[in-house]
């Protein structure tokens, strides 16, 4: 059931029997920004926090566990072109429990308290406990990013790739430099235009009466707090045909003992009735497997890295390589990974790859259709870009259509857009 509570406010409920738990999930939604990335970040984070009624972690903590258990969580992630700030609360389904007959409209309560509801210390701040530690807390996770050296990479090279991006440039998680001139006031500042003008998706999954979640989140602190028409969000997909022509590249050198090498591709769009499924299956057979060529050849065989993979963006059309190498081997990698394309540029793969590729793509479609996740994902892509979803019928269709063509065509329209290179020294 989708039901609009106001302009880009949109209410999904999933009605499902197969699960022992409800999830409701409540995702804010705005074009990303450099400039607020960092922000988002920490009021995800200061807003579970604790809120007015439950003023402390401690408080708010006992109050889940009175819920039997109920898990709130909070974070920001990317989704396309927008910064995707949410909360979620799962708990147990109310007929598995004794004699507890208001549980849903509890775990809703406890939601909108956190969200619409929040600790403050006067009218202009929150409180100086929650902001505090949140903020000493979020400065040591990104303090310690630079020890992660395989993030590292990854970072370094979507900065090359999204270089003429400037809101991409900063992490989703946050930067510690905008993180450290961040006052309290500036914060709570923000919240307030996020609760006035996000775009908001409410999606509810579990064994649920659609029209009784729609009177309860009607009736409850969520639903008075989202009244008011928001604003309209455009998607933008990145263009990359700069890059195409003259690729980005940068060299860092560090005193570590294993080197990194990041390197990115950007697929052509398929031409019409090639199965929509060729550039996952090639990226199975190419690196994003326990069987693929990059393990096989560059890691196993020859010996070249220490581990090595790819993985492919479909919404971005982007497959990015990762390796973790000897310094001295990189330009041998190199070769090698190039001699991989070209294998799957010449279809020199087999037909045990082709099927086992197929088999993967079916079981990963199959395990992701047993969690409450996937349906909620699925309702948001619903909401905010469809054209990307296959129903069950569609998706074995260009399963069964998918051939060695397909996937060939797919490596012979690949083309290296960006490479960052970290030497260990």
């Amino acid at each position: 059931m989708k039901e609009i509570l106001a302009k880009n406010v949109v209410l999904n409920v999933n009605q499902l029997d197969k699960f022992r738990t409800i999830k409701i999930q409540i995702d804010f939604l705005r074009p990303l920004s450099k400039d607020e990335s960092t922000k988002r970040r920490l009021l995800a984070n200061v807003l579970s926090n604790s809120s007015k009624k439950y003023p402390s972690f401690k408080s708010l903590n006992d109050r889940e566990m009175e819920l039997y258990g109920a898990e709130i969580n909070a974070y920001t992630r990317s989704l396309l072109n927008f910064n995707d700030l949410g909360f979620s609360v799962e708990f147990a389904d109310p007929k598995f429990l004794i004699g507890d007959k208001s549980q849903i409209q509890d775990n809703i309560e406890v939601l909108s308290e956190i969200i619409f509801n929040p600790n403050l210390k006067n009218t202009n701040e929150f409180d100086d406990t929650a902001f505090t530690i949140e903020k000493r807390n979020m400065m040591s996770n990104l303090d310690a990013v630079g020890d992660n050296k395989d993030l590292v990479s990854v970072l370094e090279l979507f900065k090359l790739v999204n270089h003429n991006n400037p809101n991409k440039q900063i992490p989703i998680f946050g930067d510690a430099t905008q993180l450290d001139s961040l006052e309290n006031s500036a914060l709570y500042e923000y919240y307030k235009d996020v609760i006035k003008n996000d775009m908001i998706l409410i999606n509810v999954v579990g064994d649920v009466d659609p029209t009784e979640i729609s009177k309860l989140i009607r009736d409850s602190l969520l639903g008075q707090s989202l009244k008011s028409e928001r604003t309209d969000i455009k998607i933008q997909l990145p263009n990359f045909d700069d890059l195409v022509k003259s690729p980005a590249e940068k060299l860092d050198h560090e005193s570590i003992n294993q080197s990194r090498l990041s390197i990115a591709y950007v697929t052509e769009k398929l031409d019409k009735g090639f199965s929509h499924l060729a550039p996952q299956a090639m990226n199975l057979i190419f690196g994003g497997d326990d069987q693929s060529q990059l393990f096989l050849q560059v890691r196993e065989r020859n010996s070249l890295a220490y581990s090595v993979s790819s993985s492919y963006q479909a919404t971005d059309h982007l497959l990015t390589v990762q390796s973790g190498l000897d310094a001295k081997d990189i330009d041998q990698a190199i070769d090698l990974i190039q001699k991989q394309i070209d294998f799957m540029k010449n279809g020199k793969f087999t037909d045990s790859q082709i099927e086992h590729a197929k088999k993967v793509l079916f079981t990963r479609r199959e395990i992701g259709s047993d969690s409450i996740q996937h349906y909620i994902m699925r309702s948001i892509w619903e909401t905010i870009y469809p054209k990307t979803l296959l129903d069950d019928k569609s998706f074995r269709a260009e399963l069964n259509k998918l051939d060695r063509n397909n996937i060939q065509s797919v490596a012979e329209h690949m083309h290296r857009i960006a490479q960052y290179e970290l030497i260990g020294d």
